[in-house]
């Protein structure tokens, strides 16, 4: 990723935390019942909305209930890149739908275990001072291609573009609640970001 943020026209980050990796690995729910949600939350649903358009381009019309009564809601529809093992790149449809009444300000990616992209094992090993976040990245040419990225890698000169590193690391770095996962997003076409720390 050292390679310029000049072909990177927006990144949409989110701090992986345990509970997305159980998602991950379809095993949200934290009772024996079954279920669970296996989706990545994003709160700052509003203040994001500019980037996820732009990266989920299109939309779709899908049931979901809403009060009670099942009911046709529009859902961000768009496309995630990715290399598989061999190295060749894979593509599928990516979605991301909007707020529920229960969550009102977290939008989400549903369904992530269907996505070799986000596969536990490309996840790097986090912990205290080595957080890891989960970056799209939007290129120039539209397509979005999902990263994971560890804070200590970051914070190495020379691996990350330095504007890239520099954006990112601010953002970690800025104070919040303790228990509050970092969102946040940069816009390099239009130089507008947002940070969900102070």
């Amino acid at each position: 990723m050292a390679s310029g943020a000049s072909h990177v026209a927006r990144i949409l980050y989110k701090e992986i935390v345990a509970g997305d990796l159980r998602k991950i690995l379809a095993q949200s729910n934290d009772s024996d019942t079954g279920g669970g949600a296996r989706d990545f939350r994003f709160g700052s649903f509003k203040t994001l909305l500019p980037v996820i358009r732009q990266m989920f381009p299109k939309k779709v019309k899908e049931n979901r209930k809403r009060d009670g009564i099942v009911e046709e809601i529009d859902v961000f529809q768009g496309e995630f890149f990715w290399c598989d093992p061999k190295g060749k790149i894979v593509h599928k449809d990516s979605f991301f739908e909007p707020p529920t009444d229960v969550r009102p300000s977290e939008g989400r990616i549903a369904r992530v275990h269907e996505y070799g992209c986000f596969d536990t094992s490309l996840v790097p090993k986090g912990g205290e001072g080595n957080r890891v976040l989960l970056l799209l990245i939007q290129r120039g040419d539209g397509s979005v291609w999902p990263y994971y990225a560890e804070e200590k890698t970051l914070r190495d000169k020379g691996k990350w573009d330095p504007v890239v590193a520099e954006e990112l690391l601010a953002c970690l770095d800025a104070k919040r609640a303790v228990n509050r996962a970092v969102i946040g997003y940069r816009d390099f076409t239009n130089a507008s970001k947002y940070c969900n720390g102070k």
